[in-house]
């Protein structure tokens, strides 16, 4: 018995260090589909962003998460810029006895910048995204819908710090970037400008 666990511990690290990794000098091309859903065409940023603040209060390494994805909704012809994100958590809910997060009023600071976040609702499908874009894996939640333009996702891209600042109840409260992944950010940039 002992032998077999040994064993499928050794073959689990051989297919994770099998499992491909990515270089610093990769595209990040961004994923561009037909929705079957909305007949929109989507091109969606390859990787999100991920910003997150500690809630050493409540539990040890728990952390509250947004995960912050750029898409273009391209409608025969005319496209719309809006910014996918979700609030989610991995905090037990028993523990939690704080609101949820402000979704209407979010402020992304890029650099000396405060960029205010404009809510267009709770669902992607009233955008024109029929299938969830870049959902967090193994939680429930509702993505909230901004809208945007391309000079502001450069902006983005291009800054070198950036907080995601969010009102929760009375606090407010500076979620830090956790995955770090303007070059993705940047890379959706190029191909929307066609110069990829």
């Amino acid at each position: 018995m002992r032998g077999s666990v040994l064993w499928g511990a050794a073959l689990g690290a051989a297919v994770a260090l099998c499992a491909p990794i990515r270089s610093a000098g990769a595209t990040h091309t961004p994923r561009e589909y037909l929705d079957d859903e909305t007949a929109a065409t989507i091109t969606v940023v390859d990787e999100p962003l991920v910003f997150a603040f500690a809630r050493r209060d409540l539990a040890a390494n728990a952390r509250d998460y947004a995960t912050f994805a750029p898409a273009a909704v391209n409608r025969q012809g005319k496209i719309s810029y809006v910014l996918i994100v979700y609030f989610w958590s991995t905090i037990d809910p028993r523990l939690r006895d704080d609101p949820a997060p402000d979704a209407q009023h979010p402020l992304l600071i890029a650099d000396d910048r405060q960029i205010e976040l404009h809510l267009r609702g709770h669902d992607a499908h009233e955008a024109g995204i029929g299938v969830p874009v870049h959902a967090p894996p193994g939680v429930e939640s509702t993505p909230e819908v901004y809208g945007t333009d391309l000079s502001v996702i450069r902006f983005i891209a291009e800054s070198r710090q950036l907080t995601l600042r969010l009102e929760v109840g009375a606090s407010t409260l500076d979620y830090e970037l956790w995955e770090d992944r303007r070059a993705a950010l940047r890379a959706f940039v190029r191909h929307m400008n066609g110069e990829d």
